[in-house]
């Protein structure tokens, strides 16, 4: 596997860059604005009462609260290492399949666990308390999860155990070791020891994601953990094919220079336009002094070419005046000189 070297910054890494810009604006205009209700998830009262689909996608655009958007920010800086792994355009398609792979899965999942919840309760009334079946539509902890880009971290984070390498390893002894020392001045007996590695902050930061609000974060993580694995073994549908439009991912990466460069081809196209007849000079209506020029370029082009001539043949002569001497004759006067 490639060595990953540290990266400084967001040094070659454009798309990171921009996920942590967007996700902050958006956030900050989110609350501002009141936007928050907008973005909930629940399957009842939006999806069962008020068919609101569109809050399967935008669940995913803003953190709940500022803890897990200051975990979310972490992990995401953390992840830089994949796109440069991954290269900029790779690695923002990766995220685009994973948000819409995420939306769909993370919906099912709500959808079959709250129903299946109230079958299994009703059954359980009916067998068991002896009541009349009767399907009573309750909230479960499938109803609602936590917003935010939970599941997509989760899918990274799966990628980045799987092609990241690891540069090194260290031990934490948990209590003081007893018993003789080997001969590298180890301890024969080092009691519990702790091996960690350079990924350890970023295994410790997405378990805090993943149980910071119990079930309604749990629930975005594993599913995002599932999508990963089958990412990781090749089996998710369109994840190697397709690709990130290249106008599109421009203008995620660098709006400005989209901006700039449709501006400059616009001025070209409308303000440097001529017609024809002042582009293109009329063959029967020779610029006055073109003549007098070619003519002179002709005669200078005469002179050089008999120059190189002369001089060449003057070479000729000159080599014809001196006697060739003999290999052994040439060591000779090298030693005498």
């Amino acid at each position: 596997m490639p060595q990953i070297t540290p990266i400084r910054g967001f040094t070659n890494t454009p798309v990171t860059k921009s996920i942590c810009i967007i996700s902050t604006v958006t956030a900050l205009v989110i609350l501002i604005l009141s936007l928050k209700p907008y973005v909930v998830l629940a399957i009842d009262p939006f999806i069962v009462e008020f068919s609101q689909y569109w809050r399967v996608i935008t669940f995913q655009l803003l953190p709940v609260n500022e803890s897990d958007y200051m975990l979310l920010s972490i992990l995401w800086f953390h992840f830089k290492t994949l796109e440069r792994f991954f290269g900029s355009r790779k690695y923002l398609s990766a995220i685009a399949l994973f948000a819409v792979y995420n939306a769909i899965i993370t919906f099912l999942v709500l959808a079959l666990g709250q129903l299946t919840i109230v079958a299994l309760a009703a059954l359980f009334r009916l067998v068991v308390l002896r009541q009349p079946f009767a399907v009573l539509y309750t909230d479960t902890i499938f109803n609602s999860i936590a917003l935010g880009p939970l599941g997509i971290i989760s899918l990274l984070y799966m990628c980045h155990g799987a092609y990241i390498p690891v540069s090194y390893q260290f031990k934490i002894l948990m209590k003081k070791p007893k018993g003789e020392e080997s001969e590298d001045g180890e301890p024969l007996n080092s009691g519990s020891t702790l091996t960690l590695t350079n990924h350890f902050q970023v295994h410790v930061l997405f378990t805090i994601l993943m149980l910071n609000r119990g079930f309604s974060t749990l629930i975005p993580c594993l599913v995002g953990l599932f999508i990963g694995q089958l990412y990781t073994q090749d089996l998710l549908a369109g994840s190697k094919s397709w690709a990130m439009p290249l106008l599109i991912f421009r203008m995620f990466v660098s709006p400005r220079k989209v901006q700039r460069s449709a501006a400059r081809s616009l001025e070209r196209r409308f303000h440097e336009y001529q017609p024809v007849s002042a582009q293109i000079p009329s063959e029967s209506t020779p610029v006055p002094g073109e003549e007098g020029n070619a003519d002179r370029h002709d005669e200078d082009d005469t002179e050089v070419a008999l120059d190189d001539i002369r001089s060449n043949d003057e070479r000729q002569d000159d080599r014809s005046a001196t006697p060739v001497r003999p290999l052994g004759r040439q060591f000779l006067d090298t030693f005498r000189a």
